[in-house]
């Protein structure tokens, strides 16, 4: 089905056909029912446990989601009181409040809305919220596309991405957000665009998203990243963020919730590697990133060896050599 024409250059009014996008989604739907609403948000978000009660303000519910596989907005209003368990959120969604309130605790720790200001939904583990009554945005990306999108950042490959759930968002950074969800939005939400103008307003996108709060590439393999294996996920997730810190397995453990042997035996099964090994894994490829960005004339093996906790330089040299192929001092060097 062709909706619209464009010209083809500046001058030639000759149309073009623009083709409706069969991976194009638009749905809508509301409802003056409590109890109905909160059973549909549960659907829609594959949660548990929804419950909602009545706010002093009449109830109104309405819902309104347009994109594709790669990216999609969301608008949602929920006049009433809602609380729920979401047990597995696959994408990368950043949401913010245009009035209520949201509370949401998850293995991290819990976060609340800040007025208007963006703030990320936990992605790839369980989470349980509390809101006010609300009217709500959110930019839903696909986790693929977000990842794929990072590398031109961190130059390695596409890999799980770990955002700070934590940071508050400079003003720079919320001024070009707010800049690019505007020119973005009729791009996204309209059917019949151009496939190459939606591309490019998606990838807009998520570069703000990607300029909106610290996070870094984390090697997770996708073996890791279903539910069932969301604890070890989170271990491993720690391991790269505290590796700068003296942890131990039993640290470890504790921040993704499980016993340290449990811990030791999903590690053992799973990535081959006892949580001190792999430690230390991490920790070397910590040194080899730093020695890959340092400058020969300002750094020094030793001292980016004994920051990462490898005191012994002769064994920190045969590790690396058994991992990268190559001295330290080399990696330093070119």
């Amino acid at each position: 089905m062709t909706s619209t024409y464009a010209p083809q250059h500046e001058g030639d009014t000759s149309p073009i056909a623009v083709q409706a996008d069969p991976s194009f989604r638009r749905t809508e739907q509301g409802t003056d029912d409590l109890l109905d609403a909160c059973a549909r948000l549960q659907d829609l978000y594959d949660g548990r446990h929804f419950r909602a009660r009545r706010a002093d303000e009449a109830f109104l519910f309405r819902y309104a989601s347009a994109g594709d596989d790669r990216l999609s907005l969301r608008t949602a209003t929920f006049l009433g009181h809602l609380q729920g368990d979401v047990p597995w959120s696959k994408d990368y969604v950043v949401s913010w409040l245009r009035s209520g309130t949201a509370t949401i605790e998850h293995h991290g720790g819990q976060l609340t809305s800040l007025g208007g200001q963006p703030f990320l939904i936990p992605s790839e583990t369980s989470f349980s919220f509390m809101m006010t009554p609300h009217r709500n945005n959110m930019v839903h990306a696909d986790a693929a596309f977000l990842e794929d999108i990072a590398t031109e950042i961190h130059g390695g490959p596409s890999q799980r991405i770990v955002f700070d759930h934590t940071a508050t968002p400079t003003p720079e950074a919320l001024v070009a957000w707010r800049s690019a969800v505007t020119a973005a939005t009729p791009a996204v939400v309209t059917e019949k665009v151009a496939p190459l103008v939606r591309h490019e307003a998606q990838v807009t996108l998520v570069r703000a998203m990607l300029a909106l709060f610290p996070w870094q590439a984390v090697d997770v393999p996708n073996s890791l990243r279903t539910e069932r294996t969301a604890r070890l996920r989170v271990a491993v997730e720690y391991v790269h963020a505290s590796a700068h810190q003296p942890i131990t397995p039993a640290d470890i453990a504790r921040a993704a919730g499980m016993h340290t042997r449990t811990l030791q035996q999903a590690m053992n099964d799973h990535l081959g590697a006892s949580p001190m090994n792999y430690l230390r894994q991490v920790r070397l490829d910590k040194a080899h990133d730093e020695l890959v960005s340092s400058s020969r004339d300002e750094a020094l093996v030793s001292d980016i060896a004994r920051r990462w906790g490898f005191g012994n330089l002769g064994r920190f040299s045969a590790a690396y050599v058994k991992r990268f192929g190559e001295y330290p001092r080399d990696t330093l060097l070119r």
